[in-house]
């Protein structure tokens, strides 16, 4: 019985929050009317939560791996994935059109589903699906891969990032060439059915495949370079906030020339950094249960927060002031995941909500009713 990383669900828990900052402070730091200052530090909130997805998806390398690497049934995998995972996310997808009344949308609502189209959000869960149908084939390589040495994996880590930049630099071209190719004249669903490839993120599914297989050297070496990590992760934060806030204008130095690069490195650094905080809330009981709680309802969290997010700004009154977004973050954040809480005392619900287990309160103390193994919430 493996041992459970509860570390992992704090990051999952923190990189959820860091997706309603996206759609709250982040969304917020785009409008218009809004104070310079405010401005200033609503973008410096936004670029801190920009990697969330990135995050995301290097723990789903992580944890698939976990958890498959040594027993692994294709087709337990697929029935289990399509009960709560597809099931869950056709529910939801038809629910955000309805609930957020993009009443168009619920004419071709088998397209939005594969393209990920039914709310602006929903593209993640569109092209993370096509990991799940691809995994078989994913873990025979890594399978291959796994045997070889450590030259060997680290060559294939050095030579997948520079063909992954390379690839990403010319993906537009690419996916409208196949878009032509395979449909001909495409329309707008069509093209982004092929604009969500998995492709233009599997760089960040590769590196938490490879920080797994070197769990205990990754968690060692964050721990004992926090400092520099933190510096480092400081430096290109910075550099992506200049280039958001566009304070050297539209030809900033270096970065034009090396962005993908340091878009990279810095999603990098960001998981990096968070997962050494994530490691000292492990240490404090309270916030770890916080997180956890969080991280365990991520999943159907993820998909109908945009529907909470736009029922409290229907109806808290907007300022215009930074306040405004923070309100509206901590009430999505927190009252999504109550509600799949109370959702998940209802028989069944787990079909809907993806859920398999509901959490349990006992005193000061939350509980989950898991087996002790790495899957959090998909």
């Amino acid at each position: 019985m493996k041992e459970r990383l509860v570390e992992l669900d704090v990051l999952r828990g923190i990189a959820f929050v860091m997706v309603v900052v996206q759609h709250t402070i982040g969304g917020y730091s785009y409008s218009k009317d809004i104070s310079y200052m405010d401005l200033a530090l609503s973008r410096f909130i936004y670029t801190i939560a920009q990697p969330a997805v990135k995050i995301f998806l290097i723990l789903m390398g992580m944890t698939l791996i976990y958890t498959y690497i040594d027993k692994f049934n294709w087709k337990s995998f697929y029935i289990k994935k399509i009960k709560f995972l597809i099931v869950p996310y056709v529910i939801f997808s038809i629910l955000d059109m309805y609930l957020l009344k993009d009443w168009e949308k619920l004419r071709n609502i088998f397209g939005q589903i594969v393209t990920g189209n039914a709310a602006y959000h929903l593209w993640y869960m569109g092209m993370t699906i096509r990991i799940y149908i691809y995994f078989p084939i994913i873990i025979f390589i890594i399978g291959i891969i796994g045997k070889k040495s450590g030259i060997f994996k680290i060559n294939f880590i050095v030579l997948y990032s520079a063909a992954y930049i390379f690839f990403i630099q010319n993906s537009n071209r690419v996916y409208n060439f196949l878009g032509r190719i395979i449909f001909g004249n495409p329309t707008e669903l069509q093209q982004k059915f092929i604009n969500i490839s998995p492709l233009s993120w599997s760089i960040y599914f590769v590196i938490g495949v490879y920080i797994i297989f070197n769990y205990s050297k990754f968690k060692n070496m964050v721990l004992r370079y926090g400092k520099a990590i933190t510096v480092l992760y400081t430096f290109f934060a910075a550099a992506v906030y200049c280039k958001n806030m566009n304070l050297f204008g539209d030809e900033f130095f270096v970065y034009d020339k090396l962005s993908y690069g340091i878009g990279i490195i810095h999603n990098i650094l960001c998981m990096m950094f968070f997962y050494l905080i994530s490691l000292h809330i492990v240490k404090k009981r309270i916030l770890c249960g916080f997180f956890k709680f969080i991280a365990r309802y991520s999943f159907p969290s993820y998909m109908f927060h945009v529907v909470i997010l736009q029922y409290f700004a229907n109806n808290i009154h907007q300022t215009g002031k930074l306040y405004s977004p923070f309100i509206l973050l901590m009430l999505t954040a927190f009252i999504t995941p109550c509600i799949f809480y109370i959702i998940g005392f209802i028989p069944f619900s787990r079909y809907i909500t993806g859920v398999r287990k509901n959490s349990v309160f006992r005193g000061n103390k939350l509980h989950h009713n898991i087996k002790m193994n790495t899957r959090i919430a998909h």
